[in-house]
């Protein structure tokens, strides 16, 4: 293949709504869709990287079942930390259900991580080294800016990639995928219920028009209807599982299309 890689799936941010890609996986898994490398931003990059480490979809979906705020977030002293919240938890989180102090180049799957440097602007896209630990920068990523601290590693200052990258293509491009697959979520409408939400749904509602140009850049773009949904309330967005599945399943047949027409095969 000249180097470049098979089937590339991209995972949008989200918070959320990133339990979405989960009932894309499973779909993508039950039609023997063998995705060679992946990328995320934000929660895209948490999901991604459990799911580039060799954790199936069905298990996934038991972790999603089994998740509270309590685990993914914990205070901080405001003015040092920059941030309402610590996304410490995340780190301790990914190191227990991937394995302690695990690497970029230990998955199974190649995996790209899109975080944004505070200091410079610009994105920042791990690994830089295939030996950097994954559970720092996948913090990092999910870092909402206000709502969780930033995270500094190296000579970066490291917050959402979504600021940056809603969706991960220049971060999954690396990896030069013959086929590109992105799953992005429609913003649904809702009434907002607290800072963390008025945050959180700013940024996406500002990301919308960068998301309808994806389009014409993956070969596949599979578009999640979140509905009346929160992104925030991670008890009713477990039904986003199942939003994700229906939204794979119609797109399957022109997937395989592609495949073909790329010389690709399935498994």
């Amino acid at each position: 293949m000249d180097g470049k890689t098979g089937i590339g799936l991209a995972l949008s941010g989200g918070v959320g709504y990133c339990l979405a890609h989960i009932g894309v996986i499973k779909a993508l898994e039950e039609a023997k869709v063998n995705v060679e490398v992946v990328a995320g931003t934000s929660g895209g990059a948490l999901v991604g990287a459990l799911y580039a480490s060799g954790i199936r979809s069905d298990r996934l979906e038991e972790l999603a079942k089994a998740i509270s705020w309590n685990k993914l977030m914990s205070p901080t002293m405001i003015f040092r930390n920059k941030g309402l919240l610590s996304s410490e938890p995340i780190e301790k989180l990914v190191d227990e259900l991937i394995g302690k102090g695990r690497r970029f180049n230990e998955l199974q799957l190649p995996l790209s991580v899109s975080t944004v440097d505070l200091i410079s602007g610009q994105e920042v896209v791990f690994p830089n080294q295939p030996d950097e630990l994954i559970a720092p920068v996948v913090r990092a990523s999910c870092s909402v800016p206000v709502v969780f601290a930033p995270v500094k590693i190296g000579p970066w200052l490291l917050s959402d990639g979504g600021i940056k990258a809603p969706l991960p293509i220049e971060a999954l491009k690396k990896h030069q995928p013959q086929l590109t697959i992105g799953v992005v979520f429609s913003t649904g409408r809702y009434e907002p219920t607290n800072l963390f939400e008025i945050g959180i749904r700013s940024m996406m509602l500002a990301n919308d028009k960068i998301l309808e140009a994806y389009e014409q850049e993956m070969d596949v773009l599979i578009r999640c209807d979140t509905g009346q949904i929160s992104s925030w309330d991670l008890k009713t967005a477990v039904a986003l599982i199942d939003v994700g599945y229906e939204a794979a399943r119609p797109i399957l047949d022109k997937l395989k299309d592609c495949c073909r027409n790329k010389s690709i095969n399935l498994k």
